[in-house]
């Protein structure tokens, strides 16, 4: 079975990886934030966090959209809500006082979110088809992340020949296992038991890649490992389909922020 996974910053989303928990026990937050509806004439669309670690950014980018990133889930585990959440594009400028971890700034994006957006979300979790991410016999090929270092560069990849580069420092299984689920078919869910951060370097060759355009018909088949092929001989890692516990954001309310 060939299963591809696209470079999601392509896709206008740059995540990052789950830092270890910081010393600093006081919750990360924007004190200064601009939210506003994007020009028309506005084509970009990027929600990412920024260098230096204390902010984000989003341009042109649907509130379903950044609610992915700063909840952590995929575009087809949220429901509810009125149309302009899918339709109405954003953006928002976010800087906290101090730097933090990845974590703490998804968590203060969720939290700008339910204070200039009123969103409110009730969270569930559902027994569904998903692929089971699991150790592979012959043992997990990982090397294990310095604890101390706090800081690591965005989970991220490029296509150089056919061949797409995967990399992510500090990287935690469950966060994995949603990168991966970003593109899958289905959710995967974290059963490698794995208690430590990783480093992830993954290069395979994509199944069925369509041009830059969006439109143009896939290039030549390129000679390399296909994702699954890949995940075992280069991670030490499996994906198998079955059964697995899905969280799910239901949004309850919402309303449109006062510009500023």
């Amino acid at each position: 079975m060939r299963v591809s996974v696209i470079v999601l910053a392509g896709a206008g989303i740059v995540f990052q990886g789950h830092a270890q928990e910081a010393a600093v026990k006081d919750p990360l937050v924007f004190e200064v934030a601009s939210i506003k509806p994007t020009p028309p004439e506005e084509r970009r669309g990027i929600v990412h966090q920024m260098p230096g670690g204390q902010s984000y950014e989003a341009i042109g980018m649907s509130l379903r959209a950044i609610t992915t990133v700063a909840y952590t889930v995929t575009d087809r585990q949220i429901s509810g809500g009125p149309d302009w959440v899918n339709t109405d594009r954003w953006n928002i400028e976010a800087k906290a006082q101090r730097r933090g971890t990845s974590d703490e700034l998804h968590e203060g994006l969720a939290h700008l979110l339910e204070e200039r957006f009123h969103l409110k979300v009730r969270r569930e979790t559902r027994d569904l088809p998903a692929y089971l991410l699991s150790v592979d016999k012959k043992g997990m090929k990982m090397p294990v992340h310095d604890a101390a270092d706090l800081v690591h560069e965005p989970i991220g990849g490029r296509f150089q020949d056919g061949e797409l580069h995967l990399s992510g420092k500090n990287v935690a299984m469950d966060y994995f296992a949603f990168f991966l689920s970003r593109a899958l078919p289905l959710n995967a869910v974290d059963r490698t038991g794995l208690p430590d951060r990783y480093d992830v370097n993954l290069n395979y060759v994509p199944e069925g890649r369509a041009g830059s355009d969006g439109g143009a018909p896939a290039p030549a088949p390129v000679d390399g490992p296909d994702l699954m092929t890949a995940l075992r001989d280069q991670l030490g890692l499996r994906l198998e389909k079955g059964r697995g516990p899905v969280p799910f954001l239901v949004i309850e309310h919402v309303e449109k922020p006062s510009e500023n």
